[in-house]
């Protein structure tokens, strides 16, 4: 199969700190060199250079985090999805997380714009001690006349493996119709995002703590917290803007890197 941009990483444990010991990419996905705001892990930004997603678009990355290395990855800049009259964006991810690692996977926003349509698809296999917090975040494009949900569907699967056993499987599916913000759907609002969070020491009290934090912020938004059938929770919030739950998630992520990693929240800038 050929794909409009690939990419392939690896991060290795190497004395103190981690280093991105092996690292592919071609066609519309790139990254920047790795960024030290942590002394012991890098963070990636990954890079569509086309500017965003047109119709037929095909991706592929593949992460791997070998025993006891630690990464964070985000994009540059949102991820735009524009017309695709004939055939779907894809974008496929695999991640590897080994013995001991921590992966950090937060990107930017999913934008999809009228008539755009799009399937994304991640699996992810992770021993048992691994850590991995990731996020996703999907929000309707701005279209001429003011109206949401302009956008064909987003379907978005999200599988994770620990020890070769399918503890989560998340499918969000979102076509529009005349109900689309009603009750039990959207519910009046037009953005979603969510944030999980998976670790050996996640259990009822730091669930607990962490829907009270939430719970504390002011935000004109709908959230929840449910535990996994693992070691972990999953956030889900409904918004009307992206601020909103980038707030919310980052109040989260922050919350588990203390708890979790014994470890401030790092600010990725990117503006």
């Amino acid at each position: 199969m050929s794909y409009t941009g690939v990419l392939e990483l690896t991060a290795t444990e190497k004395g103190p700190k981690t280093i991105i010991s092996d690292c592919f990419y071609e066609g519309a996905l790139k990254i920047t060199r790795p960024v030290y705001l942590e002394e012991d892990s890098p963070s990636i930004y990954m890079i569509d250079v086309g500017g965003g997603y047109v119709d037929g678009d095909t991706y592929r990355t593949t992460v791997d985090v070998e025993d006891g290395a630690k990464l964070a990855i985000t994009t540059q800049s949102s991820t735009k999805i524009y017309k695709t009259p004939k055939t779907p964006v894809v974008q496929q991810m695999t991640v590897n997380l080994q013995k001991g690692s921590v992966l950090e996977f937060l990107p930017d926003p999913v934008i999809a714009y009228e008539q755009a349509r799009f399937s994304q698809e991640t699996v992810i296999h992770m021993e048992a001690d691994a850590c991995l917090f990731y996020s996703d975040i999907m929000t309707p494009g701005w279209s001429p006349d003011g109206s949401y949900f302009r956008y064909d569907w987003i379907r978005s699967k999200l599988k994770v493996y620990q020890n070769g056993k399918l503890v989560v499987f998340d499918h969000l599916m979102l076509e529009p119709d005349d109900e689309m913000g009603g009750l039990m759907q959207m519910d009046g609002y037009t953005h979603v995002g969510m944030f999980m969070i998976v670790h050996p020491h996640v259990d009822e009290d730091f669930i607990d703590r962490l829907y009270e934090t939430l719970a504390d912020i002011n935000a004109d938004a709908r959230f929840g917290v449910s535990a996994l059938p693992v070691s972990g929770v999953i956030l889900r919030i409904l918004a009307c803007n992206t601020g909103t739950i980038e707030r919310l998630i980052t109040q989260a992520h922050t919350f588990a890197r203390r708890k979790l990693l014994n470890k401030e929240y790092v600010a990725w800038r990117k503006y």
